[in-house]
């Protein structure tokens, strides 16, 4: 078996963790293949049967992005803040090892997004998105106007700082901040979200997973961008469309004991607890 290991040097703790996990899963004859969070280590991406990431939700997406491809499954070890998508903590590193390497985990498959750049009849391909593609204006732009079509059909004009196209994965980040609707796993829908938009009543849409979202800048709109999972940045030119769906890819996380979600969310979105004396 051969294990990957992708840690984010910027975690103070992150060093201390990635010993103790290399040396456990060494004494288990397990074959370890190490990067950096920003390393192009094909190692890591090609041989390991199984990727574990040393960080927070911003590393693991990293690697589960780079993962995608090859089908590989990612389980977080969280040393961020709120850690949605990495499931466990700071402790049991010698109970995970074992688990992990006598197969007693399974996987589960979350949908992304393809993110095309289409200009009349020329298309290409920017990425895949496991939370969101962002259209949106660059800093020192003015508020921008984006036209949404879902599957051919007109939805609207809005006017703001832009639009959120997100998977149920994502419908915890971005998408949540700017009003979106929290998504429970398995609802593989895709949330088309607008960011402060003055268009009055303006809500998330929650499409269909095979629907094609597609925004286009329209008026006076200068220096857009679409920014994918917060770290591939591409300008978008006047005349082209932004063109969002459902990849054939999927990401694969591999669950040791999965957190209830609800729970997560009560936890680590709104920092709750029931009280057991209640």
């Amino acid at each position: 078996m051969n294990i990957g290991i992708v840690v984010n040097e910027k975690k103070l703790d992150a060093p201390g963790y990635f010993d103790k996990l290399a040396e456990a899963f060494r004494k288990r004859d397990v074959c370890v293949f190490i990067a950096g969070k920003n390393e192009d280590s094909g190692d890591v991406y090609e041989k390991c049967d199984a990727i574990i990431s040393i960080g927070g939700d911003g590393t693991f997406l990293r690697v589960a992005g780079r993962s995608l491809k090859r089908g590989t499954p990612v389980l977080g070890f969280n040393l961020g803040t709120i850690g949605f998508l990495t499931e466990f903590e700071k402790g049991s590193i010698d109970t995970t090892v074992d688990r992990i390497c006598r197969g007693d985990y399974k996987v589960e498959e979350r949908s992304v997004l393809d993110v095309w750049r289409i200009r009349g009849d020329e298309k290409k391909f920017l990425g895949l998105a496991i939370n969101d593609a962002v259209v949106t204006r660059e800093v020192e732009a003015n508020t921008c106007h984006l036209a949404v079509d879902v599957n051919g059909s007109y939805v609207g004009t809005y006017r703001g700082d832009g639009i959120i196209v997100a998977t149920q994965t994502g419908s915890t980040a971005y998408s949540l901040s700017a009003g979106g609707p929290i998504i429970e796993p398995g609802n593989d829908v895709i949330l088309i979200t607008p960011i402060c938009s003055q268009k009055m009543g303006s809500r998330t849409i929650v499409a269909r997973p095979e629907s094609i979202v597609s925004v286009q800048p329209v008026a006076k709109s200068k220096k857009i961008r679409v920014i994918i999972d917060g770290h591939i940045s591409e300008k978008i030119e006047p005349g082209e469309t932004v063109r969002c769906e459902c990849s054939e890819n999927k990401m694969r996380i591999l669950r040791i004991d999965p957190p209830n979600f609800y729970s997560a969310v009560a936890g680590k979105l709104f920092g709750e607890s029931r009280d057991p004396e209640e």
